[in-house]
C-alpha cells in the first residue's frame, strides 16, 4: 500500500470520527436553561434541559449545563448526603463530554468547567486531594484550550479565576503548586476578568457569571469591597428575577459598608416556588439588621437554623442570636445561645471559628464595644465613635478589651479619613493584642499596610503586610493571610 493511499485512509477515518462526534450547540433553548439555572430557578432549568435532550440527544451542552444544576443544588443544600448523591454523575459527564467534537472550543472548556465546579464542592466537604486533582485537570485543559482558541471569551473567565486563586497561595505552599505544573498571578487573573466585564460584548453568554466571580475576588482577595460593590452596580446587579445575583449583592454589600442597601435588596428578593431554597439569605438579612442594632434579627437567624440542613454559619448564627440578647442586657439568654456555638455546626469557616472561640473563652463581650463593632460594620461611623467615647475606661485594664477598643477606634478613624489617628491606634492594638488568639493585632497590621500602600510608602506597607502574616493561629487567619499575600504580590513584594 503506497503512502498516498494510506494518507487517504487516515484522512477519511478522521473525517468519520469528527462526523460521529457529538456536538456542542449552545442554542436558544440551552441559553434559556443556563439563565434559569444561574437565576436559581433550578426546576425550570432542568425541564428545559430535558426538552433539549429529547429534541437533540447528541447536544453535549445539556450534559455541561446539568453539571451547573447539580453544582448549585449541592451548594444550596450544603449536605454530605446531597454531595454523595450527585458526585457519581461527575465522571460519567466527563466521559460523555470527551466524546464531543474536538474542533469545538467547548470540548476542552466544558470538561474544565465540570472539574472546577467539583473542585469547589470537594473543598467544601474536605475532599482536598480530589480537589487538587480537579483543579490541576481544569488548569491544564484551559491552558490548552487558550492556545487553540485564543478568542474564546468563556475560557478567560475561568482562567482568570484560577490564575487569581493560584496566585494567592501562601509562599510556603508555592512549591506544591509548582510541582503540579501550575502558576498563577492575582493581577493577571483579575485583569482578564475585568476586560471581559468591561468589553462591549452583549453576546457574551457568561458575562453575568464573570461579574460574580470578579466582584467576589475583589472583595476576598483584594479587600476592595467598594470596588466590588461598584462593579455590581455598573452591571445592574441585582438582575431581575435572579436570586443568585441578589445573594451576591447582599453579600458584598454587608461586607462592604452597604448594609442598608443590602437589606433593601433582601427584602425585595424574588420569591416563590420557582426558586430553589436559599437559607443563607436569611442569615445575611439577620446580619444586615444586626448592623443597625435591630434585635429582631433574632428571627432571621432562627429561620436560618431551622431551614438550613448543612453545618456552615450555624455557630455564627447562634453567636449573633446571643449578641441580640446581650444588646438587651439579657446575659442569661446570651450564655444559653453562645453555648450552642460550642455544640452545633461546623467550624470550617472563619466566622464559625470566631464564634466557637468566643464561646470557649467564657468572656461576655463588652456591650459598648459590641455596639461600636456592629454600627461600624453598618457604616454608622459617628454613632460607633460615640459608643466608644461612652465606654468605661476601667474596662481597658482587661487586655482583650484594651486591644479591641484601640482596634475599633483605629477602624473608625480610618473610615473618617483620619489615617494618622488610625495608625496611632492600630499600633496600640498590635501591641496589646499580639499575644491574644483574637484577630485584632493581625487585622490592625493589615489595615496599617493598606494605609501605607495608599500613601505609596511601599516598604512600610510591606512591613505591615508581613507582620500580619507573622501572627500565629487566630480568628480569621486564613482570610487575613490571603489578603496580606495578595497585597504583597500586588506591590511586587
Amino acid at each position: 500500500m503506497n503512502a498516498a493511499r494510506i494518507l487517504v485512509i487516515i484522512t477519511t477515518f478522521c473525517a468519520v470520527i469528527t462526523t460521529c462526534a457529538q456536538e456542542f450547540d449552545f442554542n436558544a433553548n440551552c441559553q434559556s436553561a443556563y439563565q434559569s439555572i444561574l437565576s436559581l430557578r433550578l426546576k425550570e432549568g432542568k425541564v428545559l434541559l430535558q426538552a433539549e435532550r429529547k429534541k437533540n440527544p447528541d447536544n453535549l451542552i445539556v450534559d455541561f449545563l446539568e453539571n451547573y444544576h447539580d453544582f448549585l443544588q449541592v451548594y444550596l443544600a450544603d449536605t454530605r448526603d446531597e454531595f454523595e448523591k450527585r458526585r457519581k454523575e461527575k465522571d460519567l459527564r466527563l466521559a460523555q463530554l470527551a466524546t464531543g467534537n474536538p474542533a469545538s472550543p467547548y470540548f476542552l472548556y466544558s470538561q474544565a468547567e465540570v472539574s472546577i465546579q467539583w473542585a469547589a464542592l470537594n473543598i467544601r466537604f474536605g475532599e482536598y486531594l480530589n480537589a487538587v486533582t480537579d483543579i490541576r485537570r481544569a488548569y491544564k485543559l484551559l491552558e490548552q484550550n487558550e492556545k487553540k482558541f485564543p478568542e474564546f471569551s468563556a475560557n478567560k473567565k475561568t482562567l482568570g479565576l484560577l490564575y487569581s486563586l493560584i496566585g494567592s497561595v501562601p509562599d510556603k505552599y508555592k512549591w506544591a503548586v509548582s510541582l503540579l505544573g501550575m502558576s498563577g498571578n492575582i493581577n493577571k487573573g483579575l485583569h482578564m476578568l475585568q476586560q471581559l466585564i468591561e468589553a462591549d460584548a452583549s453576546n457574551f453568554l457568561f458575562k453575568d457569571e464573570a461579574t460574580v466571580i470578579y466582584s467576589m475576588l475583589l472583595l476576598n482577595l483584594q479587600s476592595d469591597a467598594e470596588r466590588a460593590w461598584q462593579v455590581l452596580q455598573q452591571q445592574s446587579f441585582p438582575l431581575k428575577d435572579n436570586l443568585l445575583s441578589t445573594y451576591v449583592v447582599a453579600y458584598v454589600g454587608i461586607h462592604g459598608k452597604h448594609s442598608t442597601e443590602s437589606l433593601k435588596v433582601l427584602e425585595t428578593k424574588p420569591q416563590g416556588n420557582d426558586y430553589a431554597t436559599f437559607s443563607l439569605l436569611s442569615y445575611l438579612q439577620g446580619l444586615a439588621m444586626l448592623q443597625t442594632l435591630d434585635v429582631k434579627a433574632i428571627d432571621k437567624f432562627k429561620q436560618y437554623i431551622n431551614t438550613y440542613k448543612g453545618d456552615a454559619h450555624i455557630k455564627s448564627a447562634y453567636q449573633k442570636m446571643a449578641w441580640c440578647y446581650l444588646l438587651q442586657n439579657d446575659t442569661v439568654s446570651y450564655r444559653h445561645y453562645i453555648k450552642n456555638a460550642t455544640v452545633f455546626g461546623g467550624d470550617l469557616l472563619d466566622a464559625d471559628k470566631q464564634a466557637k472561640q468566643e464561646a470557649a473563652t467564657g468572656i461576655i463581650p463588652n456591650v459598648g464595644l459590641l455596639k461600636a463593632r456592629l454600627l461600624f460594620d453598618g457604616a454608622s461611623y459617628q454613632k460607633a465613635l460615640l459608643e466608644l467615647q461612652n465606654c468605661n475606661p476601667a474596662m481597658l485594664k482587661y487586655v482583650e478589651y484594651n486591644a479591641e477598643y484601640h482596634y475599633r477606634l483605629a477602624r473608625i478613624y480610618q473610615e473618617l479619613n483620619e489615617p494618622d489617628k488610625a495608625l496611632h491606634y492600630y499600633a496600640k492594638a498590635i501591641e496589646s493584642g499580639k499575644a491574644l488568639p483574637r484577630y485584632f493585632a493581625a487585622k490592625s497590621a493589615l489595615e496599617s499596610g493598606k494605609i501605607y500602600e495608599q500613601r505609596q510608602q511601599i516598604d512600610s506597607a510591606a512591613y505591615y503586610y508581613n507582620k500580619c502574616l507573622s501572627f500565629e493561629e487566630h480568628e480569621y487567619k486564613n482570610g487575613l493571610d490571603q489578603k496580606a499575600k495578595a497585597a504583597l504580590e500586588r506591590m511586587g513584594k
